[in-house]
């Protein structure tokens, strides 16, 4: 499984950085928070996922309201 580099982020502030694995990002993201979790970073507490491995980065975001979609 890759193992992703999880920065918590406050608008472009750094609050937290986790190591998390997972078979993709998403997975990564959600063992270190609870709630629904959107594939776009549209709150101002927003989560970048890196695979160093791969080069690439992730944004997501907690998701208001997931009754809406």
């Amino acid at each position: 499984m890759p193992r992703y580099q999880i920065d918590e982020m406050q608008g472009d502030s750094l609050t937290a950085s986790h190591i998390a694995s997972g078979d993709t990002a998403l997975d990564a993201v959600r063992k270190v928070t609870s709630g629904p979790i959107s594939r776009r970073a549209l709150q101002k507490h927003w989560f970048r996922v890196v695979d160093e491995a791969e080069g690439s980065v992730f944004e997501y975001s907690y998701d208001s309201d997931p009754e809406e979609r």
